[in-house]
């Protein structure tokens, strides 16, 4: 299962069409750009892949557990980066193809 660790506590990701396609339009960018983004891209991506298992979870409190993370010294690239890897896993990038 895919992924992310935040704060000791991993947290499954599922990323659907339909979750990808409302971030895109909360963001108003495509899956490319808010790859290369910055924070709240980060943010963004990180609440669009627990819609499936938090369907109420609001953009703020994904926030919330992005910044506990990193307050208690977890690194913004890793967690980044495993976002963009569970996003390949889900068949929307191939190895490589990402931006």
């Amino acid at each position: 299962m895919t992924g992310v660790e935040l704060s000791g506590v991993f947290y499954p990701l599922r990323y659907t069409v339909n979750a990808v396609c409302c971030l895109e339009e909360k963001m108003k960018g495509g899956l490319n750009t808010l790859l290369s983004s910055g924070l709240s891209s980060v943010r963004g991506l990180l609440w669009c892949g627990m819609l499936h298992q938090l369907p109420t979870l609001t953009l703020e409190e994904a926030g919330d557990l992005l910044e506990k993370h990193l307050s208690q010294g977890g690194s913004l690239q890793k967690v980044a980066d495993a976002l963009a890897g569970c996003l390949e896993a889900a068949g929307f990038f191939h190895p490589g193809e990402r931006a």
